[in-house]
């Protein structure tokens, strides 16, 4: 009893110590969940952006694809409707350029 009371201030102050301890560090975990919170908040936000980014690439691809292959079509048409080059010698080319320059005149 009589350490009690010589040394009250001192066991309040231990236990204050320890009270304040654990407020403390109470205290300062909650402020870490609220800052991951706010991150993770963040990171959903981010990660919806990245999605809608990656559906209109991938819309655009579908896209592109079409074109390619309606251009692809319209090459194999070309090239079908083609005429052939007849191979000639150099008399018979220069006697078809004049025939063709007398009908254009």
């Amino acid at each position: 009893m009589e350490f009690l009371k010589k040394s009250w201030k001192w066991v309040l102050g231990v236990i204050g110590f320890f009270i304040g301890l654990v407020w403390f560090m109470n205290s300062n975990t909650s402020r870490k969940v609220k800052k991951i919170k706010k991150n993770i908040k963040s990171n959903e936000k981010k990660t919806k952006e990245v999605d809608k980014k990656v559906e209109n690439i991938k819309k655009e691809k579908k896209v592109t694809k079409k074109k390619i292959a309606v251009t692809n079509q319209k090459l194999k048409k070309v090239k079908k409707k083609k005429p052939k080059v007849k191979k000639r010698n150099g008399k018979q080319s220069t006697q078809a350029l004049r025939n063709r320059l007398k009908k254009n005149n």
